[in-house]
């Protein structure tokens, strides 16, 4: 059995067309974006948690703009403990700040593209 080579293909210099990943990557980084509003949104309409945690509106009004993700794990925690995220709490609140960082600098990256 002999196996045979031949020469690879050479590149044209074209670069491969990006319009197709950008748009998937725009549309998870819109549902990414989306999904922790609508949680907000529904903590507002369906229950007081978000009231409870938060003792002036404004907060969680710049929280569902800039940090979605913090101020909807902050609510979160802020309900399933008691009066206040003590311990253990802080860590996925934590993991919100982490992934609204991600976030911006992903954003970031795809405006400047």
């Amino acid at each position: 059995m002999t196996a045979t080579f031949h020469q690879l293909p050479q590149r044209t210099g074209r670069k491969p067309d990006r319009n197709e990943g950008s748009l998937v990557a725009l549309v998870l980084l819109f549902l990414f974006a989306l999904f922790p509003r609508i949680w907000i949104l529904a903590f507002w309409i369906f229950g007081g948690m978000l009231g409870d945690a938060y003792s002036h509106w404004i907060v969680p009004a710049l929280g569902f703009v800039f940090a979605p993700w913090t101020t909807l794990l902050y609510a979160w925690m802020w309900a399933i403990g008691s009066t206040s995220v003590t311990g253990w709490e802080w860590l996925p609140v934590v993991v919100g700040m982490l992934l609204d960082l991600w976030f911006l600098v992903v954003l970031a990256r795809i405006l400047v593209r």
